[in-house]
């Protein structure tokens, strides 16, 4: 029977009246941290007895049969000096005794001094530490889903493939832990043009979800036996969030029309290559921010604006969705012709007012890196029409909380 092995992130917060460990200089503290024996150590506070380091790691720690966790945590406080290092205090915490309301909260420990010298000085030095979150690590799930069918693991870079069993292995949910310890939530599609259309979002206690996404037409290999056309990924995922909150819809998709974005420009009067201001005083029947130095111009009446946003160095493009009955079951794409596409979208709960609160943006839609030279020829718009969604959770996908 396989042991479950989590991963969390550990913060040394601080520490508070830390003692001098000689009569001349104050201390330049240092924690040595012991977690299952895995060792990991603070940078050096010169000069402090109540140092902040805000510091991180990401030990694996195993579960307990009883409890959350099992094992042992150590806390070593050293004075680093020139010639040889003294230890000064530490701390022991049984990790069976954690409980879920010690999740995610500052926890304060009482330090004991290894010396009795130390205790003259009449200090009570404290350390405070956060343990952020708990998930399943790589050995653990490569485990767990080892007999699954279609399940594809890559043990060089530490990734675990888990295939939607209703989508027959076109859908694959990525679970990719970086050397950190921290990892990615990615959504693969390993099929071209395939008609669905997908959206990942934080269902709860988040006004906006933003999603990075990728097109390769040609193909990617992510991983031995699983190459991806688009992938989706969640972007700055908390480790502490709860992942019974973090969906994935999919729904099948047929095309409705595609524009040429410059079709939509010309309509407004765009030639050429032209700056804020000449915009501004060339183009007829656009939306204008003064503030932000943007253009909207209509792609659909009521649905959908191409936007430009100007910025220092030159102007991002930009597909900005309204919140309107017609466009509730439908589905936009901003993509360039014939290439590879690196590029965000934005869902915003509720729909977030622009101009003043003549608009009601509930998706932004933004191209990525484009290549020097793309023209608005080469810009395409697309919508489609939706239909029978599909909701998961990356924890019922994953099981990623154990």
């Amino acid at each position: 029977m396989s042991v479950t092995e989590y991963v969390t992130r550990l913060t040394i917060v601080s520490a508070h009246d830390l003692p001098k460990t000689d009569r001349i200089s104050t201390i330049d503290p240092y924690v040595v941290i012991v977690v299952n024996g895995q060792k990991f150590q603070t940078a050096v506070k010169d000069d402090n007895e109540n140092p902040v380091w805000d510091e991180s790691f990401y030990p694996r720690l195993q579960k307990g049969q009883t409890s959350i966790l099992a094992g042992k945590l150590e806390l070593h406080l050293y004075d680093e000096d020139t010639f040889s290092d003294s230890y000064v205090a530490k701390y022991e915490y049984d990790l069976a005794s954690l409980t879920a309301a010690q999740l995610n909260v500052p926890l304060t420990f009482n330090l004991e001094y290894v010396k009795d010298k130390y205790k003259s000085q009449g200090k009570s030095p404290t350390v405070t530490i956060k343990l952020v979150g708990l998930v399943q690590s790589f050995n653990s799930m490569r485990a767990m889903f080892g007999a699954m069918p279609g399940f594809i693991t890559d043990d060089v870079n530490s990734a675990c493939y888990i295939p939607i069993q209703d989508t027959q292995g076109v859908i694959y949910v990525g679970v990719e832990y970086e050397k950190s310890g921290k990892f990615d939530f990615k959504v693969y599609v390993t099929r071209p043009n395939w008609p669905i259309f997908l959206d990942m979002l934080v269902m709860s206690g988040c006004q906006s979800t933003k999603v990075l996404r990728r097109l390769h037409r040609e193909g990617r290999q992510v991983a031995p036996g699983l190459v991806a056309y688009e992938e989706l990924k969640l972007d700055d995922v908390p480790l502490g969030v709860d992942f019974n909150n973090l969906g994935l819809v999919l729904f099948d998709s047929q095309p409705l029309a595609c524009t040429n974005a410059n079709a939509v420009v010309t309509a407004h009067g765009w030639r050429g290559a032209m700056t804020f201001k000449q915009a501004c005083k060339t183009l007829h029947n656009v939306e204008v921010d003064l503030h932000n130095e943007e253009i909207y111009m209509t792609v659909d009446p009521h649905e959908a604006l191409l936007l430009v946003d100007y910025d220092s160095d030159d102007a991002d493009i930009k597909l900005a969705v309204l919140a309107h009955p017609a466009t509730a079951d439908k589905g936009y794409d901003l993509t360039v012709r014939g290439q590879s596409v690196k590029k965000t979208s934005e869902l915003y709960v509720p729909a977030r007012p622009k101009l003043g609160g003549r608009f009601q943006v509930t998706r932004l839609y933004e191209l990525d890196d484009l290549q020097y030279g793309t023209r608005f020829e080469d810009i395409e718009i697309h919508r489609f029409q939706l239909s029978n969604p599909r909701h998961y959770t990356i924890q019922g996908i994953t099981r990623i909380m154990g």
